[in-house]
């Protein structure tokens, strides 16, 4: 098996067990064949909280390492029922080092998530949109930049979350419709999932990995530590 093939066994691995273990939850937290709503958990969406994060990711091209650092705010906005809503704002700087350039990207965004809450997890999506602008190859370019988000959070144990995601972002005319001078992907496909795991009331860290669609070779890990306020 080959490297792709067991970074792929694993995620799809983490996304049976989130599903086995949210099952088991489900059918404990029931009463008269009714479903109740979940109690607030280690997860982060319907909640108001800040992120800071550290990305790193492997990819076939040059440049073959790149560097994420993000920071997101994200406000719980409305709430009725089971229906809730949340705003957020990310911004995130990206570098990568290739063929004697230094390349960077930098990108701020404004969005909005809609979130249903269930006895068995929180299905949520969420849209982005927003600016970018890099330096690659000594050439800056700009583009607006936008990002669709889906996935579902699961609640697996009193302190764990885990939410498997599909995840797309592009910058379309970063690139001004011409080969892009680095390989900083103006558009990508990434599937994978997030852990949060909650310390105190306040305070949780996260973990994420995932794959793109670029390459097999690529892969993506990030970590971050998030406080709610």
């Amino acid at each position: 098996m080959n490297l792709h093939n067991l970074r792929k066994t694993y995620i799809l691995s983490v996304l049976a067990l989130g599903a086995a273990l949210s099952a088991s939850a489900q059918s404990e937290t029931t009463q008269g064949g009714t479903p109740l709503v979940s109690a607030p958990g280690p997860g982060l969406v319907g909640t108001n909280y800040s992120e800071l994060s550290f990305g790193y990711q492997n990819q076939g091209g040059s440049p073959g390492e790149l560097r994420d650092y993000e920071f997101l705010s994200n406000a719980a906005v409305y709430r009725e029922g089971i229906w809730g809503g949340d705003a957020n704002f990310q911004y995130d700087h990206l570098t990568g080092g290739g063929d004697g350039y230094s390349n960077r990207r930098d990108r701020g965004m404004f969005g909005l998530t809609g979130y249903m809450t269930q006895s068995w997890g929180k299905p949520f999506v969420t849209a982005d949109a927003g600016y970018a602008w890099q330096r690659a190859g000594n050439i800056s370019e700009r583009s607006f930049a936008y990002e669709l988000q889906g996935g579902v959070e699961f609640q697996v144990l009193p302190a764990l979350s885990l939410s498997p995601f599909l995840e797309y972002d592009a910058e379309p005319r970063l690139h001004n419709l011409l080969p892009a001078t680095a390989n900083f992907p103006d558009h990508v496909l990434d599937y994978g999932v997030k852990a949060t795991y909650r310390l105190t009331r306040q305070w949780s860290l996260s973990a994420t990995a995932l794959l793109d669609q670029h390459s097999g070779r690529d892969f993506g890990v990030r970590a971050g530590v998030d406080y709610r306020f």
